[in-house]
């Protein structure tokens, strides 16, 4: 067990080295949450809203939400990056074997999350005054584990498409063409009252954490709210807080484990 847990530790670190040496991991991971968050505090930061706040605070947790979505794009590359080079076949005769791959390559990426999670809060509520309900740093750290089991479930999205990416530059073309509309059309960016929404899991995440964070909703005795252009005046539903954070864990164990069970698929059957 703790030579296993070594291996694991080690592919971890392994793919860590070699992502933090990509220039491109610094323009998705952070150049471009970087420069979305100045942009929308150029452009919303003089709008004020009900409650103390500026679309600026609303508009933040869209940002959060932006940079959890690369890890789609992380996952799919490293592990495209790994069959191409013809790493899985090798470890398929070896004691290795791929569990410790996919076990290594999550540990490694949901570490790369926090760090890119803990990078943005520093940037938006540390440096540029970010506000929060009551400024309850509780509330805060319950939003962005939220944020995380989100950015957790976009591994599986990357592992579904690095099954079919026969390059890592293919890998991050499909992993943009996925994350840029799915993040437009949960309204996350730019609300907009449709039933479509509900069908992507940006928009629940944007909600649940507006909910906690900016309005102080307790997860346990209140009920997440109907979708609406103006998040004070919406009205709740039947389904709890807790309820919506469900969907969310759901979604994030159907992604992981279809991406998984379809990589293995399509690999075997290529080698």
């Amino acid at each position: 067990m703790k030579i296993e847990l070594q291996q694991i530790i080690a592919i971890a670190v392994k793919n860590l080295k070699i992502k933090f040496r990509s220039y491109q991991t610094y323009l998705y991971a952070f150049g471009f949450p970087i420069l979305f968050t100045f942009i929308f505090l150029f452009v919303f930061k003089s709008i004020e809203v009900p409650g103390g706040y500026n679309v600026f605070d609303l508009a933040f947790s869209s940002v959060l939400i932006y940079a959890a979505s690369f890890g789609t794009i992380n996952a799919a590359v490293s592990l495209t990056s790994e069959k191409h080079r013809g790493t899985l076949m090798r470890l398929d005769t070896t004691p290795i074997g791929r569990t410790k791959i996919f076990i290594g390559t999550l540990l490694s990426e949901s570490v790369f999350l926090a760090i890119q999670l803990l990078s943005m809060v520093f940037l938006g509520y540390g440096l540029l005054g970010v506000r929060f309900h009551e400024q309850k740093v509780l509330l805060l750290i319950i939003g962005l584990l939220i944020i995380f089991i989100f950015g957790i479930s976009t591994l599986g999205i990357g592992i579904v498409i690095s099954a079919y990416a026969k390059t890592a530059d293919a890998a991050t073309g499909i992993s943009m063409c996925y994350v840029m509309p799915v993040l437009f059309l949960s309204g996350i960016f730019i609300p907009f009252d449709s039933p479509i929404v509900y069908f992507f899991p940006p928009f629940w995440v944007n909600q649940i954490f507006q909910q906690v964070v900016m309005l102080g909703d307790n997860i346990l005795t209140d009920s997440f709210r109907y979708h609406s252009l103006n998040l004070f005046s919406a009205e709740f539903t039947v389904i709890p807080l807790w309820g919506a954070i469900l969907i969310i864990v759901l979604a994030t164990l159907v992604s992981l484990c279809g991406g998984i069970l379809l990589f293995q698929r399509k690999t075997l059957a290529y080698e």
